[in-house]
């Protein structure tokens, strides 16, 4: 994986959130395909910093006809729950590719079917900005040699 960045500028009505759009690559459902063939489904990600991992959607992996390989424990504001863990290839905006990434399953019923958690923002740098009144959310990977340190700009 090559150095990438995204920058995503949220609507005005929608600026409680960071949503934006991805890919998930899901393995080809049908026999007779090469191993490890995936094909790419679009989906509407949150990046949510309070995830320690990241998620996908029971709708989505029931319509891609995703397969769990496991069980894993989730625990959450209504306590511990078991649930399917699936793989897949993420693909962000800009060509940031993370493959045979494990993800659990939520119930969804929301406006995104991915949940991007901090194992994948742990790889990278992340900003949200707010000059001039509008949100913009940029994640650069891998990360910045220096860290972002607004207390010493202000010194500046």
């Amino acid at each position: 994986m090559g150095a990438n960045a995204i920058t995503v500028h949220l609507p005005d009505d929608h600026r409680h959130a960071v949503v934006f759009e991805i890919q998930i690559g899901v393995p080809v459902p049908i026999d007779g395909f090469p191993k490890d063939k995936r094909i790419h489904m679009k989906s509407m990600a949150l990046v949510d910093t309070g995830a320690t991992g990241s998620c996908i959607s029971k709708r989505f992996a029931t319509s891609a006809q995703l397969k769990s390989f496991k069980k894993g424990k989730v625990r959450g504001i209504h306590g511990a729950v078991v649930v399917p863990v699936y793989r897949v290839d993420v693909s962000l905006p800009h060509g940031i590719l993370i493959t045979n990434m494990d993800v659990v399953e939520f119930d969804g019923g929301y406006d995104f079917d991915f949940i991007i958690g901090m194992n994948i923002l742990r790889m990278g740098d992340m900003a949200l900005t707010n000059a001039k009144g509008k949100t913009v959310f940029s994640f650069r990977i891998p990360p910045a040699e220096e860290h972002i340190n607004f207390v010493q700009e202000l010194k500046k």
